[in-house]
Protein backbone atom coordinates (compact mmCIF):
# COMPACT_ATOMS: atom_id res chain seq x y z
CA UNK A 1 0.00 0.00 0.00
CA UNK A 2 2.87 2.37 0.78
CA UNK A 3 4.39 1.82 -2.68
CA UNK A 4 1.05 2.63 -4.30
CA UNK A 5 0.83 5.84 -2.28
CA UNK A 6 4.34 6.85 -3.39
CA UNK A 7 3.49 6.09 -7.03
CA UNK A 8 0.32 8.17 -6.82
CA UNK A 9 2.27 11.04 -5.30
CA UNK A 10 4.60 10.88 -8.30
CA UNK A 11 1.55 11.00 -10.58
CA UNK A 12 0.33 14.10 -8.71
CA UNK A 13 3.74 15.74 -9.13
CA UNK A 14 3.61 15.04 -12.87
CA UNK A 15 0.07 16.46 -12.96
CA UNK A 16 1.13 19.70 -11.25
CA UNK A 17 4.16 19.86 -13.52
CA UNK A 18 1.84 19.66 -16.52
CA UNK A 19 -0.35 22.41 -15.07
CA UNK A 20 2.69 24.64 -14.53
CA UNK A 21 3.84 23.93 -18.07
CA UNK A 22 0.40 24.92 -19.35
CA UNK A 23 0.62 28.17 -17.39
CA UNK A 24 4.14 29.27 -18.32
CA UNK A 25 4.96 27.16 -21.36
CA UNK A 26 3.51 27.53 -24.83
CA UNK A 27 0.73 29.80 -25.97
CA UNK A 28 -2.71 29.06 -24.51
CA UNK A 29 -4.00 28.24 -28.00
CA UNK A 30 -1.52 25.35 -28.25
CA UNK A 31 -2.40 23.81 -24.91
CA UNK A 32 -6.04 24.77 -24.61
CA UNK A 33 -7.91 25.62 -21.46
CA UNK A 34 -8.69 22.06 -20.33
CA UNK A 35 -5.49 21.58 -18.28
CA UNK A 36 -6.12 24.85 -16.47
CA UNK A 37 -9.72 23.91 -15.72
CA UNK A 38 -8.63 20.49 -14.43
CA UNK A 39 -5.95 22.14 -12.32
CA UNK A 40 -8.51 24.51 -10.83
CA UNK A 41 -10.86 21.63 -9.95
CA UNK A 42 -8.05 19.63 -8.30
CA UNK A 43 -6.84 22.72 -6.45
CA UNK A 44 -10.33 23.35 -5.03
CA UNK A 45 -10.58 19.71 -3.94
CA UNK A 46 -7.19 19.89 -2.22
CA UNK A 47 -8.15 23.16 -0.51
CA UNK A 48 -11.28 21.45 0.83
CA UNK A 49 -9.12 18.63 2.15
CA UNK A 50 -6.92 21.21 3.86
CA UNK A 51 -10.05 22.60 5.53
CA UNK A 52 -10.94 19.09 6.73
CA UNK A 53 -7.46 18.76 8.22
CA UNK A 54 -7.86 22.18 9.85
CA UNK A 55 -11.04 20.98 11.57
CA UNK A 56 -9.04 18.21 13.27
CA UNK A 57 -6.28 20.59 14.37
CA UNK A 58 -6.96 20.19 18.08
CA UNK A 59 -6.61 16.39 17.78
CA UNK A 60 -3.92 15.90 15.11
CA UNK A 61 -1.79 19.06 15.51
CA UNK A 62 -0.79 19.28 11.82
CA UNK A 63 2.24 21.32 10.81
CA UNK A 64 2.66 23.69 7.88
CA UNK A 65 4.44 20.85 6.07
CA UNK A 66 1.31 18.69 6.53
CA UNK A 67 -0.89 21.39 5.02
CA UNK A 68 1.46 21.85 2.06
CA UNK A 69 1.56 18.09 1.47
CA UNK A 70 -2.24 18.00 1.38
CA UNK A 71 -2.29 20.97 -0.98
CA UNK A 72 0.04 19.20 -3.42
CA UNK A 73 -0.87 15.53 -2.98
CA UNK A 74 -4.47 15.70 -1.72
CA UNK A 75 -5.90 12.47 -0.37
CA UNK A 76 -2.56 10.70 -0.83
CA UNK A 77 -1.15 12.93 1.94
CA UNK A 78 -4.27 12.53 4.08
CA UNK A 79 -3.74 8.77 4.52
CA UNK A 80 -1.40 9.25 7.48
CA UNK A 81 -3.78 11.68 9.18
CA UNK A 82 -6.80 9.43 8.68
CA UNK A 83 -4.89 6.51 10.23
CA UNK A 84 -3.84 8.65 13.22
CA UNK A 85 -7.39 9.91 13.70
CA UNK A 86 -8.76 6.37 13.53
CA UNK A 87 -6.19 5.23 16.11
CA UNK A 88 -7.03 8.11 18.45
CA UNK A 89 -10.75 7.41 18.16
CA UNK A 90 -10.18 3.72 18.90
CA UNK A 91 -8.24 4.66 22.05
CA UNK A 92 -11.15 6.77 23.31
CA UNK A 93 -13.54 3.81 23.15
Amino acid sequence: MKILNILMRLVMLMFWGGILYALVGPELEEVGSLPLMLGAVVLVMHLLQMLMLKQATNVLNPTIKDYLAVLVFGSFAMHHHRARLKQLMAQKH
